[in-house]
């Protein structure tokens, strides 16, 4: 009789435990889908709640995170919190927030900044996803929704004797949408807005980037990813990536290799696509030093015409703003200029069934000091881009950098509140 009133109450404190996490798991889903976050999943184990999110509403990744972080605050879990910041439905980030982190917020004993300041953010993600291997579905999926993404671009270069400056300024919409786990689809046309050029593939209708991508996650932070397609800078082919990024994020190592020919729209023959592949390749390093919020990125490889090189790039980051330099030496000619990233209007874009239209998060452009004599007829230090919006701002999961400025951003919002109730009063 014993045995069998205590297995009826293990049953009854099992079937509790499960009614309780089930009404925490659809808490922090519906707080995490109320402020537009996607493929979401949130699995409840005695001490903590671990759940995956996708930002694709907030343009700044730590607005995000922040955005994510406070939902799940606001939630009635009980334990500590385990969050996975995903792109594309692969993981980038993981967060941990422990129960005596939770539970001195809630009860209103630390601030949202000291939150912020003791959570731990790592790279490392396994332990966080082999917990939601047992999670329920997915809920608000990206998988096939598309965006339709406005993309401005401007050429200048100082490289013929009777303009000053050759430019070309477009406008370049995007068909954007995410297919399967780490797929996505991108359909890219370059429309002339205004140049002075006479003639030539600068006042023509044509395609941009056009490709297909599949990312990848392994196991110990590396990642790989393949695309194919039409790319920037008049290159066609195919592109392999991987990289390893170490727990902290600060650095970065990996390789590219990729085999393009070329493509461009004339006037004889329309689109026109060259047989002869050309190969490319590079060994990359990448260093974040926090206490600046410094980026030091080294590139060493071949380039598109064979010229074997080295470029260094600093990177100093300011909240969503990047701004750069660089420098580059291939085949015993020497180059360098600066680059920038500067976010364009609209902080936040929802999306509400499945197409949005919206401008690009960023304006990215790079300019570079030589553009005449052998540098330019040799077709020194050329490349390409893969994707539209590649840029040291978008879509940037650098824990350090995230930390810093959901910080720095908080403090700046709990001034703004203080100095409007001191108003008031006034």
């Amino acid at each position: 009789m014993k045995n069998k009133r205590q297995s009826s109450l293990k049953w009854i404190l099992a079937v509790w435990f499960c009614g309780i996490s089930a009404m925490a798991d659809a808490q922090v889903t519906e707080s995490l889908k109320a402020i537009g976050m996607e493929n979401i999943r949130c699995v409840q184990t005695p001490g903590v709640t671990t759940v995956s999110f996708e930002n694709n509403v907030y343009r700044s990744t730590y607005t995000g995170v922040g955005k994510a972080i406070e939902a799940c605050l606001g939630s009635k879990t009980k334990g500590g919190l385990q969050l996975v910041v995903l792109e594309n439905r692969i993981p980038r980030l993981c967060i941990n927030l422990p129960d005596t982190l939770t539970e001195a917020y809630r009860n209103g004993e630390i601030s949202l900044t000291q939150v912020y300041r003791q959570m731990g953010i790592t790279v490392d993600t396994d332990t966080a996803m082999k917990a939601l291997e047992n999670a329920g579905q997915e809920e608000a999926p990206s998988a096939w929704k598309v965006d339709l993404v406005i993309y401005p671009d401007v050429f200048l270069e100082n490289n013929t004797f009777d303009e000053l400056y050759t430019y070309a300024i477009n406008l370049n919409p995007a068909v954007e949408m995410a297919l399967w786990k780490g797929g996505k689809m991108t359909a890219q046309v370059v429309l002339p807005v205004a140049t002075n050029l006479k003639s030539g593939e600068m006042k023509r209708v044509r395609p941009g980037v056009i490709a297909l991508s599949q990312d990848v996650r392994f196991r110990h932070n590396i990642f790989g990813k393949v695309t194919v397609g039409n790319f920037t800078n008049n290159r066609y082919g195919a592109q392999l990536e991987i990289k390893y990024r170490t727990d902290n994020g600060r650095w970065e190592l990996g390789g590219t290799a990729g085999s393009t020919g070329f493509s461009a729209i004339t006037r004889e023959d329309g689109w026109y696509m060259g047989r002869k592949q050309r190969i490319n390749a590079s060994l990359n390093a990448s260093y974040y030093e926090p206490h600046l919020n410094l980026q030091f990125d080294l590139k060493a490889g071949r380039y598109i015409y064979g010229d074997y090189g080295v470029r260094g790039d600093c990177t100093r980051h300011f909240g969503e703003y990047a701004i750069g330099l660089y420098a580059l030496c291939t085949d015993g000619e020497i180059n360098g200029g600066f680059h920038f990233a500067i976010p364009l209007p609209g902080k936040k874009w929802s999306r509400k069934g499945f197409f949005r239209a919206k401008p690009a998060n960023y304006f990215a452009w790079a300019y570079g000091m030589v553009a005449d004599g052998e540098y330019i007829e040799k077709r020194l230090g050329k490349s390409y881009s893969t994707r539209p919006d590649e840029n040291r701002s978008s879509n940037f999961y650098q824990p350090d950098y995230i930390r810093h400025f959901l910080i720095k951003s908080t403090e700046k919002e709990n001034r703004k509140k203080i100095n409007t109730n001191n108003n008031k009063f006034n």
